[in-house]
């Protein structure tokens, strides 16, 4: 009888824009974030996740790591506070280089590597980064997508797909939302459901797109 292989663990790491300019839609971010978060358990304990908030008084404030989905807490406003600059670049870099050492460590131990998933939620107006710049973000990015991480960036930014591309992220796995508390609903509930068929799929030893991430449609662009 042929062995067949599971799936590589899924582990969901979320970068978090929590610079001021994300003040008006911190509740709106708040509840998505936890509905997301919600129906990600719901959906199986097979994934890990790592969150990772960032602003200019700290680009990589770490919420949680590493740990089973099921174990999550819920965001609030205690926990949530917009404040500061944008340093999306160090931001992206920073969380880049955290995941390629924890890789390279579970290697070393005779684990296998996990299959990542590196989630942006920001609004873009990055004016703080002082360690990485674009050309090198664009490269780390292009990397790691051939080494087979899934990169998602959601932005209330008008220029997101300008914004997102010229890091490398994929025009199928960028979403653009309104700054509302409608926009940013509809963001997160086609994020997760986007997320809960690429972990179906997994499940099922499908095959599926990583540039195409949201696969079953961008809720937040529709115009109905």
């Amino acid at each position: 009888m042929t062995n067949i292989p599971n799936p590589k663990i899924t582990h969901i790491y979320i970068l978090v824009d929590r610079s001021g300019s994300m003040e008006s839609i911190a509740n709106d971010v708040i509840g998505g974030f936890n509905t997301t978060i919600s129906e990600q358990q719901a959906n199986g304990p097979d994934a890990k996740l790592t969150v990772i908030q960032f602003d200019s008084q700290d680009p990589a404030a770490v919420m949680c790591a590493g740990i089973p989905i099921l174990e999550m807490n819920r965001l609030d406003r205690s926990t949530y506070q917009p404040r500061g600059g944008t340093p999306l670049l160090d931001a992206t870099g920073l969380l880049i280089g955290r995941i390629r050492v924890e890789q390279a460590a579970r290697v070393a131990n005779g684990l296998p590597e996990e299959d990542v998933v590196f989630i942006t939620i920001t609004d873009g107006q990055e004016n703080q980064s002082r360690e990485y710049n674009l050309p090198r973000i664009t490269q780390l990015v292009n990397e790691c997508k051939a080494a087979g991480w899934t990169f998602v960036y959601m932005s209330a930014d008008l220029n997101a797909y300008a914004d997102a591309a010229a890091m490398g992220y994929d025009h199928g796995s960028t979403q653009h939302f309104a700054a509302t508390a409608d926009g940013a609903g509809k963001a997160f509930t086609s994020m997760s459901r986007n997320m809960s068929n690429m972990r179906d799929k997994k499940r099922r030893m499908e095959a599926y797109d990583r540039s195409e991430f949201f696969e079953t449609g961008k809720d937040a662009e529709d115009n109905s």
